[in-house]
């Protein structure tokens, strides 16, 4: 069983400006209060180590390994708690250019293995949709002021 998590956002920028924002990662502490970098780097194969920041204070550290980096179209990663199909997060950052300086931003998560049932139910789950939905908003404001200098 299997569940997903997707929020979407069009912004007001070239999708090379919201790329920026997302592959940055030395910058994210300047915008991005979901997510917090604390190693790794935005190359295929590489394991990233980020840390969920979410308003409620219940966050924690996970180590992604990069599955895709195409520049300006799609960057995405999978988390694994324990080992593979236990409970795994595939997530995705896709960028379509809908063309005049403006991108469409889809943000989204699937969730697959063994506990992926119990997990979809446990609060932090619940308000996942709206987490994705504020960062997209962070990214979103990111972008617009690169796309401005």
């Amino acid at each position: 069983m299997s569940f997903e998590v997707v929020a979407e956002v069009t912004i007001q920028a070239p999708p090379s400006a919201v790329w920026r924002a997302l592959t940055d990662t030395a910058r994210w502490a300047e915008w991005c209060t979901w997510l917090r970098w604390e190693g790794g780097a935005m190359v295929v194969g590489e394991r990233l180590s980020l840390r969920l920041t979410p308003p409620d204070g219940e966050g924690y550290t996970f180590q992604p390994e990069v599955l895709l980096a195409e520049p300006d179209r799609h960057l995405a990663w999978v988390g694994r708690t324990f080992t593979a199909g236990v409970f795994d997060g595939e997530h995705h950052f896709v960028l379509d250019d809908l063309g005049d300086g403006r991108t469409r931003l889809v943000n989204r998560e699937r969730y697959s293995g063994l506990l992926s049932p119990i997990m979809r139910r446990i609060p932090a789950m619940q308000g996942a949709e709206a987490g994705f939905v504020a960062m997209n908003e962070e990214i979103r404001a990111r972008a617009e002021a690169l796309a401005r200098t």
